[in-house]
């Protein structure tokens, strides 16, 4: 491949950078789960959807985290 000249490179990206892209790509699936279920709760206390969101907003980006240590701590394991 052009991109990854050798082998290591590849590995390294692998570890390191494909997790942060595989939890960017999760993230709307993730937001929209939030949303569906946490939203009609929230709104019925706030009356407000914008508050609702600057609740669920943070709670996704809490979630995207845990999902870039679960890939990282799983790539340990399959790239050798």
């Amino acid at each position: 491949m052009k991109l990854f000249p050798d082998i290591e490179t590849r590995k390294i990206f692998m570890k390191k950078g494909l997790p942060v892209i595989l939890a960017f790509a999760w993230a709307p699936i993730v937001w929209m789960l939030l949303s569906s279920l946490l939203a009609p709760v929230l709104s019925g206390f706030t009356d407000s959807f914008l508050l609702a969101q600057s609740v669920i907003v943070p709670v996704t980006v809490l979630v995207l985290l845990v999902f870039i240590r679960i890939f990282r701590f799983i790539g340990k394991f399959i790239y050798i």
